[in-house]
């Protein structure tokens, strides 16, 4: 049987320009790709009759990163949860296994995989399979997300796993991905060093994945563009951005927007989806978050971070944290001491 043609038009040689690694090292492989992505347990399933020979390229694009990995022979990978970025695995040559969640698909040159950073990824990669990759920074995805939707996200994004990759299909990811090769390839790489461009990428390619997708916000993504809000709804959004820490209360955000209480709640439920204190929470726990991962377990804790921001009831804070983020705040602040950081953000092992 001939083998099924790649969907990529340009991959046999893409991202050849960007390389980051070769070795024919199982344990180096494991550990630059670790690196790269997150910790990882990494089993070279056939030693004896396959040669380790691992090659990865890479080149980032803001919150947006292109990868090219293969491994040579077939491995079994468990990551657990990404937790902090969203992964697209779309082979061009050779198959995988995939389990993300609930799900499993079978990954080839039609088939792609959409790993939610919040769902725990098992996968066998077989032999010789080479893949291209797109890597989503989660905090990119989730602001993005918010935009198109006109409120902060109640619950973590979560996208069906497997992706049609067949060029003559409806889906607009297969067509992106060939022309973002082909930009990478381009001995000019017309303006990817503008911050305007970057940004403009950055929003292309994760609106595309978010309309094209399937996914739990979607019904929510296809419903028409709501009205623009009244000034009173975007004067509090301003405020509460600006005074997060501050014991505020419904009256003092009327006053502020020169409405009445009523009023306010009207609007924000018209046009956010949301309450005023609502709103003011998510804000904090995006504080909160933020704040998690650049601390140390080590000089930290997550009641002081949750304290200062204004969580009074940590049990209450953990569980609306955990709706918001997909994993509790203990782990989020862990995150960053498990990659290797020391306190003030220094590698481990570095001088």
């Amino acid at each position: 049987m001939l083998p099924t043609p790649s969907f990529f038009t340009v991959a046999r040689d893409a991202l050849a320009d960007y390389a980051l690694f070769k070795t024919a090292d199982p344990d180096e492989a494991k550990t630059r790709v670790a690196s790269v992505y997150c910790p990882h347990e990494l089993v070279v399933i056939d030693q004896k009759n396959c040669r380790v020979d691992t090659a990865m390229s890479r080149i980032a694009l803001g919150g947006i990163t292109l990868n090219r990995l293969c491994y040579g022979p077939a491995v079994t990978i468990d990551a657990g949860r990404l937790s902090s970025f969203l992964l697209v695995m779309m082979p061009f040559i050779g198959s995988a296994q995939v389990t993300c969640g609930a799900e499993q698909v079978r990954t080839h040159s039609r088939m792609g995989a959409v790993i939610s950073p919040t769902l725990p990824l098992r996968q066998t990669i077989n032999a010789n399979c080479d893949q291209i990759m797109v890597q989503i920074d989660d905090d990119l995805l989730n602001r993005i997300c918010a935009q198109h939707l006109g409120h902060e996200l109640n619950r973590p994004l979560h996208f069906n796993l497997g992706i049609g990759m067949n060029p003559a299909g409806n889906s607009a990811w297969p067509a992106l991905v060939n022309w973002l090769l082909a930009m990478l390839d381009s001995p000019t790489r017309p303006g990817l060093d503008l911050p305007l461009l970057r940004t403009s990428l950055e929003h292309m390619v994760v609106a595309t994945l978010l309309h094209s997708q399937p996914n739990n916000y979607s019904s929510e993504l296809q419903q028409p563009a709501p009205p623009i809000a009244p000034c009173h709804v975007k004067r509090v959004e301003d405020y509460i951005r600006t005074h997060a820490r501050e014991p505020l209360t419904i009256a003092d955000l009327a006053a502020h927007a020169g409405v009445s209480v009523s009023a306010l709640y009207t609007g924000f439920r018209d046009f956010r989806n949301t309450s005023p204190m609502a709103y003011l929470r998510n804000e904090r726990l995006q504080f909160v978050h933020d704040e998690l991962l650049h601390a140390s377990p080590e000089t930290h804790t997550v009641a002081d971070i949750a304290s200062y921001w204004g969580f009074s009831h940590l049990s209450r804070f953990a569980a609306h944290y955990k709706r918001k983020f997909g994993e509790s705040p203990s782990d989020t602040l862990r995150k960053r001491w498990d990659k290797g950081f020391a306190p003030g953000g220094k590698k481990l092992g570095s001088q």
